[in-house]
């Protein structure tokens, strides 16, 4: 028997021990205890924060999609009031109302049968003008065209800002009792294949062409449209690049010969003259030339002179490059200056928009896919090209923008924002300084919005054809307050439901646009949009 166990003594903690003890576990959970608050209140933030952002978005998606398809205004509450209201009928005759409800939130429906959409906000308030005074707003409802839209979703985390909402409506009248946007006929020019498609007005209702063919070859080919039954023809096909096209711009140089820029064999940049015989219904091409050897991906053309052309591009590692091409139609050669690297760091999908005859408007995606704009300043008789200061317009992603241009100062410009959206915005440049800044942003699909080109309508509203969720083809009118140079929408049209990638626009007369683009199964397609008859003032 071990005895010595017997004895053994089992000593317990003192009180000073657990004194201590307690102390350390304070002094632990007095450190950690904060930082669990304030992770919990960050947590917190940030949910109330992304609710927030999605209601707001939510509910700008919903009164955009109404409104802009609104027949008429029937009754809307004066600009000055916070706690607004606005009443519509839709094209069958039936009266919808936005309110905000005892409760805080938007309420929509039928008139006397409203119910909750979303919120709570702290302010609904809708800002009316008429296209005949676009400084003064109205209440007016038979002279109402534009609804500026503003509202402060409440913030349901603690110590977080309420998040402010704002949006700009076109209504839509058509004459003749039509409005909207409409497809009035489709073609399909390549069954085989038509990707990145660009297109030119050639005159008398022809169109030219230039796009990737199957097995990756440059093929041009001229379509008519008859404006009596909008249908759509090819007069005329020509392989000009048997190796290889891809992102093919053109620019017309008179009525007969068009330059074409595009990316070619081994990614280089190439460009050539193309000339059209609409007479003969044919089409054949001068001597290509290489002008840059290394990289000459996404190319953007705008015409200098008769002589002078404007060529942005991605060159080697992504940057941006930009270089004026010379032209000699009558030996269907061309020449270039100096090539000019306007950003070091990245350059891709650059668009051109002239200001004056030295100086063009570019905005690109930048570094980290951000949206970047710049001016460009060149000097056609030396071939030599400058900068501007570059201005970030978007901070979280700028991919494949367009530009359309207002006035000098003005321009619109549509891109590829965060998530695939799409957004819009005013870009401004200053004449003195040659330094650019924006309006606000405005987003103009919450889904997605890739790949949107424009082209103008008339003052104040611009046509933007874009891919859209599943890839489909999309097109909406935006429109632009000259008071505010705030970006609003009209009306939308989903102009093909299985596919509508790389959209390129020309416009047909005031009311018609030629749109090509690549379809289901990478086919070349044609569509021509209408607006509807215009707007009555």
């Amino acid at each position: 028997m071990d005895i010595s166990s017997k004895n053994r003594v089992y000593s317990g903690l003192t009180l000073t021990e657990m004194v201590i003890a307690l102390a350390i576990v304070g002094f632990i959970f007095a450190a950690v205890l904060p930082q669990f608050l304030l992770a919990t209140k960050s947590w917190d933030g940030r949910a109330g924060d992304a609710e927030a952002m999605q209601n707001g978005r939510v509910l700008m998606s919903h009164i955009n999609a109404n409104l802009s398809q609104a027949k008429k205004i029937t009754a809307v509450s004066a600009s000055g009031v916070t706690n607004g209201y606005i009443e519509f009928e839709d094209a069958v005759g039936s009266v919808f109302r936005y309110e905000i409800g005892p409760d805080g939130y938007v309420r929509f429906g039928e008139v006397g049968s409203v119910a909750d959409l979303a919120g709570p906000v702290s302010q609904l308030q809708f800002t009316c003008y008429g296209l005949a005074d676009m400084d003064n707003a109205t209440v007016d409802v038979s002279v109402i065209r534009v609804i500026k839209v503003d509202t402060v979703f409440v913030n349901a985390a603690e110590a977080r800002e309420d998040m402010s909402f704002s949006a700009e409506v076109f209504i839509q009248v058509g004459s003749g009792g039509s409005s909207g946007l409409t497809k009035e006929s489709t073609l399909e020019f390549d069954t085989s294949y038509g990707k990145y498609p660009a297109i030119a007005e050639v005159g008398a209702g022809y169109f030219l062409c230039a796009y990737r063919g199957n097995g990756g070859d440059g093929w041009a080919k001229l379509l008519y449209v008859n404006d009596a039954t909008w249908d759509i023809s090819v007069r005329a096909a020509y392989e000009f690049d048997k190796k290889n096209c891809s992102y093919p711009a053109l620019v017309q140089i008179d009525q007969s010969h068009y330059l074409c820029a595009y990316t070619g064999d081994k990614n280089d940049g190439w460009a050539v003259i193309l000339t059209v015989n609409v007479g003969s219904g044919s089409i054949s091409k001068g001597t290509a030339y290489e002008f840059d050897k290394k990289n000459g991906e996404t190319p953007a053309l705008a015409r200098i002179d008769d002589e002078h052309y404007l060529c942005a591009y991605e060159g080697n590692k992504d940057d941006g490059w930009a270089v004026v091409l010379s032209v000699n139609v009558g030996s269907g050669t061309i020449s270039k200056g100096t090539a000019f690297e306007f950003d070091k760091k990245k350059g891709k999908y650059p668009t051109l928009s002239p200001i004056d005859n030295e100086h063009y408007l570019c905005a690109y995606e930048g570094d980290k896919d951000d949206g970047w704009a710049v001016v460009l300043s060149v000097n056609a008789g030396s071939g030599s090209i400058s900068k501007g200061t570059s201005f970030e317009f978007d901070s979280s992603n700028g991919e494949t923008p367009s530009l359309a241009k207002i006035d000098n100062e003005h321009y619109v410009c549509a891109y590829e924002g965060n998530s695939d959206d799409g957004w819009a915005t005013v870009l401004m440049v200053n004449p003195s300084t040659w330094r650019v800044s924006r309006g606000l942003k405005y987003e103009f699909d919450a889904t997605k919005g890739k790949i949107p080109v424009l082209t103008q309508i008339d003052d104040g509203r611009y046509l933007c054809m874009y891919v859209g969720d599943r890839d489909d083809g999309w097109a909406k009118i935006l429109t632009v307050n000259s008071g505010t140079w705030g970006v609003g929408e009209g009306s939308s049209l989903e102009y093909d439901t299985i596919k509508g990638k790389y959209p390129a626009l020309s416009q047909i007369d005031e009311d018609h646009w030629l749109c090509v683009y690549t379809g289901d199964k990478d086919d070349g397609w044609a569509a021509v949009i209408s607006n509807g008859g215009g707007v009555e003032p």
